[in-house]
């Protein structure tokens, strides 16, 4: 059995990781809720795919749906992700997911003795960031003898309104605490607080960048308990920003139903999919996933910086954000068919990913990757 399942497959990220494991070679197993999309997608990519109807609620009929491959892929909302994973732990097929904002990953977290006794592995957070941010810090981390700092951010040259992701998860995002760990500590801040300004590559420039909520700070301070700085923060547009605080004031993005049983969040997530959906694509740029370890090698300060920029691929219609989310998904799931990760139980990317085995597949994907590695020397 060689199969690879892609659940969510003609969301928003699940199409993509789709195109690239058929395009790699691989049979794929792709499950949905909408199956007019589902046979659209069969049209395009022929053969090697083969549909599902899918409600992942439904964990007998998600359990017969894994149990046609050996590997799954999880690319629905990271409120489904329990859902998955329990399907997957009864099926024994071992499974990765996008990530779960925070809160969702330590509830995974905590099913690490149960996918222990299925006797399989389930990657939380393998898509863009969390994903290859994390395995980045393991890279940078492995290169020095000291590491005191992580900084994780993440730019984009895009312009015009786009939701790469669910509307839902970018308000959350907007509206949650951020955290983040200051001298050893991980701690709640406010959401898009501590702005600075972040260096890019050259290609994007200067940028204001926010501490929003975001699954490595889950894991990264558990998995580097010797790190006493670690920050995550995103760009984000102003104009954005503020028409996100006005809707919040308003009680438009509120989770809890009103007397009626409306659910203020849910309704506004729905329009916008609509609206936006309507209105002309934005100018796509570049996105850069920045990751900074800090710390001691030689004896001397050290910094190692690594830069993934990805760009619009007009053959799949796929925005920056969509391919540098999809890709990585793509390639761990190909690394845990060919048996090149072997752990298991719950595991985040940097505890289980071979960081060289995963930037030699990196490099063969449609995206640029910078490494700069710093060591300040005293002069004698």
């Amino acid at each position: 059995m060689s199969k690879i399942a892609v659940i969510g497959a003609t969301g928003t990220i699940g199409k993509i990781i789709v195109r690239d494991l058929v395009t790699s070679g691989f049979e794929v197993i792709a499950a949905d809720m909408n199956e007019e999309n589902l046979n659209y997608l069969a049209r395009q990519l022929g053969s090697s795919v083969q549909i599902a109807k899918l409600d992942v609620t439904d964990l007998k009929q998600t359990k017969e749906v894994l149990s046609e491959a050996k590997v799954c892929v999880n690319a629905t909302n990271f409120k489904f992700n329990v859902n998955v994973m329990n399907a997957a732990a009864a099926a024994g097929v071992s499974v990765l997911d996008l990530g779960g904002l925070f809160t969702f990953t330590k509830k995974q977290l905590a099913m690490d003795a149960e996918m222990k006794k299925a006797g399989i592995l389930s990657i939380v957070g393998m898509g863009s960031d969390p994903g290859t941010s994390n395995i980045f810090c393991r890279y940078g981390i492995d290169q020095l003898d000291v590491a005191e700092e992580i900084h994780i951010r993440y730019g984009s040259t895009t312009s015009g309104v786009t939701f790469a992701f669910a509307p839902d998860t970018y308000i959350d995002e907007a509206v949650k605490n951020a955290l983040a760990v200051k001298d050893g500590k991980l701690m709640e801040i406010e959401p898009l607080a501590d702005e600075e300004y972040t260096h890019f590559h050259e290609d994007l420039g200067i940028q204001k960048t926010y501490s929003i909520i975001h699954s490595e700070l889950a894991t990264l301070p558990t998995s580097f308990p010797n790190v006493k700085q670690i920050t995550y923060k995103d760009t984000w547009d102003p104009d954005t920003i503020e028409k996100i605080n006005v809707l919040n004031e308003l009680g438009l993005i509120d989770t809890k139903a009103m007397e009626d049983g409306t659910v203020p969040r849910r309704q506004l997530v729905s329009l916008l999919s609509k609206v936006l959906a309507a209105k002309e694509k934005p100018i796509w740029g570049i996105d850069s996933l920045l990751v900074e370890v800090k710390g001691i090698k030689n004896g001397n300060p050290t910094t190692l910086r690594m830069e993934l920029l990805s760009g619009y691929q007009e053959e799949w219609d796929a925005s920056p954000t969509q391919y540098a989310t999809a890709i990585p998904a793509s390639i761990v799931a190909q690394m845990l068919l060919k048996g090149e990760i072997t752990e298991i139980g719950v595991k985040p990317p940097e505890l289980c990913v071979d960081p060289e085995t995963y930037i030699s597949y990196l490099k063969q994907k449609n995206v640029e990757l910078y490494t700069t590695f710093s060591e300040t020397r005293k002069l004698k």
